[in-house]
């Protein structure tokens, strides 16, 4: 179907929505809404005339109450019938014996009680026909839809016309020049590019139809220049192959200081907020000796776990490791208090449950970098969406190994990059590394025979560490 087609068809939709409307909805209220009002109109009247013929009810006038009503439906054709009935269910209009006309569907029938004191003495029953006041408004209601008909067709034919101008043929130029494109040729006409989106998207075909041609050309120069580039580069590698063990050997030192600046980024903020609400605490007179104290420690242990970095990365590049048995609990407290103070920065909640007891064989320094970078990698997911927000650290033995996950309520990671977020140097945060994560993969599942996985809550992300807990002697001969 054609985007002609599309639209006028979307046109005709929409135009016979409003049809059915005006005649399902609108025309059905209208004329209720008439109806009901010509009937308390008329049953004002009628309490009118009622009043007026009371007197004549009680002085027994027969003759001026047969002239008033006779009178009364001459004026009023559209009356049916009248009776008028006194309190003894006596009819006194029109004579007894006279038949009265059949109801019919339309009709209307008003009783209106003649009273003296609060007494009823008589009831006045008039039957009214409806039908020559739902002919009027239905003629009424008619001439308003053709109008609004008329209106709105002329509404949309102009709204399809309009589009047909700014949309339908701008586009087709364009996909006849994308077609021009495809098969080589640069200079077809283009639509005049106005201020509105597809304006916007003929500014952009032209820029990516020059961009193709100058990559042309570059092909082109390329092509032609090829074979003497080959030669010279082949030169180049020639007097760089020298270079290649001595790149090698500094790549792995390379890769150890970086990670070690990735790490010390944690603790250097910790150390910063620290001597902050020392400051703090001295200029507003609350600086104790507790307190300095505990302050002075938690320094000593920030600047005690930076000096044990660069041990533990130079550990992790040396094949004569050695595995030892450590408390998994105090392994995680110890990553949590390397971020605790920048987190209390950020107002973002930490809820841990840590038991104690449970042990596992491997790398503790190591262990707790890893929980260190899921930490991280929250709180800047945390960080990306505002103030505030909560990590969950819970760790439990099941199934012979001790699992730790950290939870973040940041949203989620998106469906497409959740396979690509252990790859080494992949990010999605403007100062990310891209190391972290790839770094907490090798620790966990080179160096330490676990797993580790990535999955998303309904909250936000989830990373869940499973490592093997330790083996007793009895389980290892068993």
């Amino acid at each position: 179907m054609s985007l002609r087609a599309k639209i006028f068809l979307l046109l005709a939709l929409v135009y016979a929505l409003l049809l059915g409307y005006l005649y399902a909805v609108w025309m059905p209220e209208a004329t209720r809404y008439q109806v009901d009002a010509n009937r308390r109109m008329q049953a004002r009247a009628l309490a009118t005339l009622g009043e007026g013929l009371t007197p004549m009810v009680l002085g027994g006038q027969l003759g001026d109450l047969y002239d008033t009503l006779d009178q009364m439906r001459h004026d009023n054709p559209e009356w049916r019938a009248v009776e008028l009935i006194d309190n003894r269910q006596r009819r006194l209009y029109p004579l007894a014996g006279t038949p009265l006309p059949t109801a019919e569907s339309d009709d209307a029938q008003h009783d209106i009680a003649l009273r003296v004191g609060g007494n009823a003495v008589a009831t006045l029953r008039v039957t009214i026909s409806q039908a020559p006041l739902l002919a009027e408004i239905r003629r009424a209601q008619t001439a308003l839809i053709v109008a609004l008909a008329v209106a709105a067709l002329f509404v949309l034919l102009l709204v399809g016309l309009m589009l047909e101008a700014t949309v339908r043929r701008p586009v087709s130029r364009l996909a006849a020049a994308s077609h021009a494109l495809a098969a080589g040729e640069f200079d077809a006409p283009l639509p005049r590019a106005g201020s509105d989106e597809v304006g916007e998207l003929v500014h952009s075909f032209a820029h990516m139809r020059d961009q193709v041609r100058e990559s042309q050309q570059g092909l082109r120069q390329l092509a032609a220049t090829l074979e003497e580039r080959v030669q010279q580069e082949v030169a180049r590698n020639r007097e760089k192959d020298h270079l290649l063990i001595q790149q090698s050997r500094l790549a792995s030192m390379g890769e150890m200081v970086h990670n070690i600046a990735h790490q010390w980024r944690q603790p250097l903020n910790a150390l910063g907020l620290l001597i902050h609400n020392i400051r703090d605490d001295f200029e507003y007179g609350a600086l104790t000796a507790a307190s300095l104290q505990q302050a002075t420690a938690d320094a000593q242990r920030l600047l005690e776990r930076m000096s044990r970095t660069i041990d533990d990365f130079r550990d992790f590049f040396r094949p004569d490791r050695e595995m030892a048995d450590f408390d998994v609990g105090a392994a995680v407290r110890d990553a949590l208090f390397i971020t605790e103070a920048s987190l209390r920065n950020y107002n973002i909640e930490v809820a841990a449950e840590i038991p104690d007891g449970i042990v596992a064989a491997g790398y503790p320094s190591q262990f707790s970098q890893a929980v260190l970078n899921l930490l991280v990698n929250a709180k800047e997911a945390l960080q990306q969406r505002g103030p505030g927000g909560r990590i969950g650290v819970r760790l439990a033995a099941a199934d012979g190994s001790a699992v730790v996950t950290v939870d973040d309520d940041a949203g989620g990671i998106a469906p497409e990059v959740l396979p690509k977020v252990f790859e080494p140097y992949f990010t999605t945060k403007e100062q990310g590394s891209g190391i972290g994560l790839y770094m907490a993969k090798m620790i966990i599942e080179k160096n330490m025979n676990g797993s580790i996985e990535a999955s998303n809550t309904p909250a936000g992300a989830r990373f869940a560490i499973s490592i093997p807990l330790r083996t007793t002697a009895g389980d290892r001969h068993g």
